[in-house]
Protein backbone atom coordinates (compact mmCIF):
# COMPACT_ATOMS: atom_id res chain seq x y z
CA UNK A 1 0.00 0.00 0.00
CA UNK A 2 3.44 2.32 0.87
CA UNK A 3 4.46 1.98 -3.00
CA UNK A 4 1.08 2.62 -4.53
CA UNK A 5 1.13 5.77 -2.59
CA UNK A 6 4.81 6.95 -3.26
CA UNK A 7 4.11 5.74 -6.64
CA UNK A 8 1.06 8.02 -6.84
CA UNK A 9 2.73 11.02 -5.46
CA UNK A 10 5.57 10.41 -7.45
CA UNK A 11 3.42 10.65 -10.99
CA UNK A 12 1.48 13.24 -9.46
CA UNK A 13 4.68 15.64 -9.29
CA UNK A 14 5.84 14.46 -12.79
CA UNK A 15 2.50 15.27 -14.14
CA UNK A 16 2.84 19.25 -12.51
CA UNK A 17 6.76 19.45 -13.59
CA UNK A 18 5.81 18.19 -17.36
CA UNK A 19 2.31 20.57 -17.05
CA UNK A 20 4.28 23.85 -16.12
CA UNK A 21 7.43 23.36 -18.13
CA UNK A 22 6.54 25.94 -20.75
CA UNK A 23 6.81 28.71 -18.00
CA UNK A 24 9.95 27.37 -16.03
CA UNK A 25 11.57 30.75 -17.69
CA UNK A 26 9.18 32.89 -16.37
CA UNK A 27 9.06 31.54 -12.88
CA UNK A 28 12.77 31.21 -12.98
CA UNK A 29 12.97 34.85 -13.70
CA UNK A 30 9.92 36.29 -11.19
CA UNK A 31 12.20 34.10 -8.37
CA UNK A 32 15.52 35.59 -9.39
CA UNK A 33 14.00 39.15 -9.02
CA UNK A 34 13.01 37.91 -5.51
CA UNK A 35 16.04 36.93 -4.49
CA UNK A 36 18.02 39.78 -6.24
CA UNK A 37 15.90 42.11 -4.34
CA UNK A 38 16.06 40.45 -0.65
CA UNK A 39 19.86 40.68 -1.69
CA UNK A 40 19.59 44.33 -2.45
CA UNK A 41 17.64 44.81 1.10
CA UNK A 42 20.83 43.35 2.83
CA UNK A 43 23.27 45.38 1.23
CA UNK A 44 21.12 48.46 2.22
CA UNK A 45 20.98 47.22 5.75
CA UNK A 46 24.34 46.76 6.13
CA UNK A 47 24.83 49.92 4.36
CA UNK A 48 22.68 51.70 7.30
CA UNK A 49 24.70 49.40 9.90
CA UNK A 50 21.11 47.48 10.70
CA UNK A 51 21.21 44.32 12.17
CA UNK A 52 20.53 41.01 9.71
CA UNK A 53 18.79 38.00 11.30
CA UNK A 54 17.76 34.75 9.46
CA UNK A 55 14.26 35.47 11.36
CA UNK A 56 14.03 38.58 8.89
CA UNK A 57 14.84 36.95 5.71
CA UNK A 58 13.11 33.50 6.31
CA UNK A 59 9.96 35.39 7.17
CA UNK A 60 10.65 38.06 4.61
CA UNK A 61 11.69 35.84 1.18
CA UNK A 62 10.07 32.68 1.32
CA UNK A 63 6.46 33.79 1.46
CA UNK A 64 7.04 36.18 -1.27
CA UNK A 65 8.84 33.72 -2.79
CA UNK A 66 6.00 30.86 -2.56
CA UNK A 67 3.52 33.64 -3.02
CA UNK A 68 5.13 34.97 -6.25
CA UNK A 69 5.83 31.58 -8.21
CA UNK A 70 2.27 30.80 -6.73
CA UNK A 71 0.50 33.39 -8.18
CA UNK A 72 2.20 32.71 -11.91
CA UNK A 73 1.32 29.15 -11.67
CA UNK A 74 -2.20 29.95 -10.77
CA UNK A 75 -2.16 32.70 -13.97
CA UNK A 76 -0.89 29.77 -16.04
CA UNK A 77 -3.31 27.41 -15.27
CA UNK A 78 -6.14 29.74 -15.74
CA UNK A 79 -4.58 30.84 -19.29
CA UNK A 80 -3.95 27.35 -20.60
CA UNK A 81 -7.89 26.32 -19.38
CA UNK A 82 -9.71 29.26 -19.72
CA UNK A 83 -8.07 32.85 -20.96
CA UNK A 84 -5.73 31.84 -23.71
CA UNK A 85 -8.21 30.93 -26.33
CA UNK A 86 -10.60 34.36 -25.38
CA UNK A 87 -6.85 35.85 -25.55
CA UNK A 88 -6.12 34.35 -28.61
CA UNK A 89 -9.20 35.69 -30.81
CA UNK A 90 -7.95 39.51 -30.02
CA UNK A 91 -3.50 39.15 -29.93
CA UNK A 92 -1.84 36.19 -31.30
CA UNK A 93 0.03 35.74 -28.25
CA UNK A 94 0.12 32.62 -26.01
CA UNK A 95 -0.21 32.69 -22.59
CA UNK A 96 -0.44 36.69 -22.56
CA UNK A 97 -1.96 36.75 -18.86
CA UNK A 98 0.90 34.97 -17.49
CA UNK A 99 3.34 37.24 -19.09
CA UNK A 100 1.47 40.22 -17.93
CA UNK A 101 1.66 39.01 -14.27
CA UNK A 102 5.51 38.01 -14.67
CA UNK A 103 6.04 41.31 -15.88
CA UNK A 104 4.11 43.10 -12.95
CA UNK A 105 5.55 41.44 -10.49
CA UNK A 106 9.00 41.47 -11.97
CA UNK A 107 8.57 45.11 -12.02
CA UNK A 108 6.82 45.91 -8.54
CA UNK A 109 10.62 43.39 -7.71
CA UNK A 110 12.67 46.41 -9.91
CA UNK A 111 10.99 49.04 -8.50
CA UNK A 112 12.18 47.87 -4.63
CA UNK A 113 15.42 47.40 -6.10
CA UNK A 114 15.49 51.19 -7.12
CA UNK A 115 14.61 52.50 -3.84
CA UNK A 116 16.85 50.81 -1.72
CA UNK A 117 19.75 52.40 -4.28
CA UNK A 118 18.11 55.83 -3.48
CA UNK A 119 17.86 55.33 0.20
CA UNK A 120 21.44 54.68 0.41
Amino acid sequence: MQSFIQTNIAVFCKVLVVFFAPIQGIILLVALSTIIDTIFGIWKAKKKKETVTSKKARHGLVPKLLSYVGVVMFVYASDFFILNELVNNIVSVQFLSTKVIALVLIAVEIKSMDEKWQAV
